[in-house]
């Protein structure tokens, strides 16, 4: 992973790259380097999430400025080679993250730098989508869409239909206040396909859970908001 040191370079150097072609997104990028600007590098070090964040920051930026500068024929082929969750990312999700207002970015700035909003969940997110990947279908999981658009992960399965999942552990029975926040942050981002699953890990193999949102990610409407608990 990159140095702290060389994410700030980067991001100064993105943040000059799409001053013209995409002031949007140089305005985000300046405002997460100013973020940064006055951490020292070797606090920046010791703050793992906050440098996969930043690290993934850049390789989005830097690959969707390298494609928007293609001519349409280019673009199409390039964006032809990713899988389909690759391609809803950079064609739709990541632009309306630097577009848009992100309404959850002051409290998730302040819980990364303070160490309060790790990926602690990382395990169990890999093993349900390596059990996706084994039924046939595929995954990609931002961080960017973690914090700011309560989405997991993003799958797909042979039908290719890109579903924007939200898992949670705690017992269906109790999570009706974040099952409203969920609808009303995908809504935020006209995020118009999205799973709610709540499942307890104990009980549910990670298999059973990725076989799952694979087969709701070929079964559910192209327009839905959906719930689903597998407590049992």
């Amino acid at each position: 992973m990159s140095t702290p040191k060389e994410i700030k370079s980067q991001l100064n150097q993105l943040i000059l790259d799409s001053q013209t072609t995409a002031p949007k997104l140089s305005e985000r990028l300046v405002e997460m380097n100013r973020w940064i600007a006055q951490k020292k590098n070797g606090l920046l070090m010791r703050k793992r999430h906050v440098m996969q964040l930043l690290a993934e920051l850049v390789e989005y930026a830097t690959f969707w400025l390298e494609v928007e500068s293609l001519s349409l024929q280019d673009k199409d082929f390039v964006l032809a080679q990713l899988s389909p969750a690759e391609q809803y990312w950079y064609q739709y999700l990541f632009p309306a993250w630097f577009n848009e207002r992100d309404p959850k970015s002051i409290v998730w700035k302040q819980k990364l730098m303070a160490d309060e909003f790790g990926k602690s969940d990382d395990t169990l997110i890999k093993g349900i989508c390596r059990a996706i990947e084994v039924n046939g279908g595929g995954t990609f999981n931002p961080y960017i869409a973690d914090l700011s658009m309560a989405t997991d992960l993003i799958a797909f399965g042979t039908k290719e239909l890109v579903l924007c999942v939200q898992l949670t552990t705690v017992r269906d029975s109790l999570c009706a206040s974040k099952y409203s926040e969920w609808e009303s942050t995908l809504k935020h981002w006209q995020i118009l396909r999205g799973l709610f699953l709540s499942f307890n890990p104990v009980r549910v193999k990670v298999d059973r859970a990725g076989q799952c949102i694979f087969q709701c990610s070929d079964q559910l409407p192209r327009e839905c908001y959906r719930r689903k608990s597998m407590d049992l």
